[in-house]
C-alpha cells in the first residue's frame, strides 16, 4: 500500500514538472534565413519551388519569402550591405566582394554556364571576329560581363572591350531590347532573356554560347550561377551550410524533374509565361546542376575558372578554399 502511494505521488510530481517545461517546438525553432531574387527571370521559380515543396523545413531550415529586385546594381549592393543573408548570382561577383573584405562565402552552384550567351540579329555577324567595330550592349556592373570578356579573350583572343563599343545596361533583358530595336549589334545576356527576345523576333540568334565554348576548351562544365551566404549567418547557425546543401540539391532536382509545373506555379513571381521558361529549358541553355562546395571536385572547378580570369588580368588572384562555405 505504501509503495503504491509513493508511486502515485512520484507520478504526480513528474507530471507537474513536465508541465512546467517549455514546449519542445519553442526550444528547437528552425534557423531563419533571408534572401533575395531578381525579376523577371527563372530565379524566383527556383526559390518559390524550394519553399512550396517544403525542402527548407524538411532539412531543418526556414527560408523567408525572397525580396524581389529588378536592378542588378541595387541587388548586389544590398547584399554587400547586409540587407539579407543569401544571394543568388555568379561566383566571380562574390569572389570580387570577398577579396574586398566583404564577409561572404560561396555555398553552392545551381546553374552552369550554358545560360550565358552573345546574341545578335545581324546577318553580317557570323563569328566572334565579325564583332570588331560593332556595338555590344552588356550589364557591365555584373560579374557576368567580367566573366564573359575574360573567357572570350582566353579562348578566342578577342577583347570585347577593346574591339567593340560597349553600351551599359542594368538588366540582361536590356541588351536584348537594344538589339531588337537595332540600337546595338549584339548583346551579352543570359536566359530567359535570350528566349524572350527570340519570341519577340525569331531573327534573334545565339552567336556564342559560353557554356559550350568552355566545355570545348576546358573539357568541363562551366560554373556560373549559385548561392553565396554571409559569414554572420554561418556563425549564427553552426552547421547551416550542410543543411542548405540538402535544401538546394532538392530544389534543383525538382526543377529539372518537372519544369512545367514549377514555372506554371511561379508565373506571378517570375513575371513570365511558363511557356517562355520551358522553352529556355528545352533549348538546353537553362539547366539546373547542383554542386556543393563541400565537394572537392566542385571547388576545384571554380578554382580553375578563377585561374583563367587571373591569367586574363580580370581577377587579382585565384580563389582558394577560404572562399567556400563549410
Amino acid at each position: 500500500m505504501l509503495g503504491s502511494r509513493r508511486q502515485f505521488l512520484q507520478a504526480v510530481a513528474g507530471t507537474a514538472a513536465s508541465a512546467a517545461l517549455p514546449p519542445l517546438a519553442h526550444a528547437q525553432e528552425l534557423p531563419k534565413l533571408s534572401w533575395a531574387t531578381f525579376t523577371p527571370g527563372f530565379v524566383p521559380a527556383f526559390m518559390e519551388r524550394t519553399i512550396a515543396q517544403g525542402f527548407d523545413r524538411r532539412h531543418g531550415v526556414e527560408l523567408a519569402p525572397p525580396i524581389p529586385y529588378s536592378s542588378l546594381t541595387t541587388y548586389y549592393g544590398d547584399f554587400v550591405a547586409g540587407s539579407f543573408d543569401m544571394c543568388f548570382g555568379n561566383w566571380d561577383t562574390f569572389a570580387v566582394r570577398s577579396f574586398a573584405g566583404v564577409p561572404v562565402k560561396y555555398l553552392c552552384g545551381i546553374n552552369p554556364g550554358s545560360l550565358l550567351n552573345l546574341v545578335t540579329m545581324s546577318d553580317s555577324i557570323r563569328t566572334i571576329e565579325d564583332l570588331r567595330g560593332k556595338t555590344l550592349a552588356a550589364p557591365t556592373s555584373s560579374g557576368t560581363f567580367r566573366l564573359m570578356k575574360s573567357m572570350v579573350r582566353a579562348f578566342y583572343g578577342f577583347d570585347l572591350e577593346k574591339e567593340m563599343s560597349v553600351q551599359t545596361v542594368d538588366h540582361p533583358l536590356g541588351g536584348v531590347t537594344l538589339v531588337l530595336a537595332e540600337r546595338a549589334d549584339a548583346a551579352l545576356t543570359w536566359e530567359p532573356s535570350v528566349t524572350i527576345g527570340m519570341t519577340k523576333n525569331p531573327k534573334l540568334r545565339v552567336l556564342l554560347n559560353m557554356g559550350e565554348a568552355y566545355e570545348k576548351h576546358e573539357g568541363a562544365v562551366m560554373p556560373f550561377l549559385g548561392l553565396a551566404i554571409r559569414q554572420a549567418a554561418l556563425d549564427k547557425y553552426p552547421g547551416i551550410a550542410a543543411k542548405l546543401d540538402k535544401v538546394f540539391a532538392d530544389g534543383a532536382a525538382s526543377m529539372e524533374a518537372d519544369p512545367q509545373a514549377a514555372y506554371a506555379a511561379a508565373e506571378k513571381d517570375t513575371k513570365l509565361p511558363a511557356a517562355t521558361l520551358v522553352s529556355a529549358t528545352q533549348s538546353g541553355r537553362l539547366k539546373y546542376l547542383f554542386q556543393s562546395m563541400s565537394d572537392p571536385k566542385a571547388r576545384q572547378a571554380l578554382i580553375r575558372s578563377s585561374e583563367i580570369l587571373v591569367a586574363q588580368k580580370d581577377l587579382p588572384k585565384a580563389i582558394d578554399d577560404s572562399f567556400f562555405a563549410s
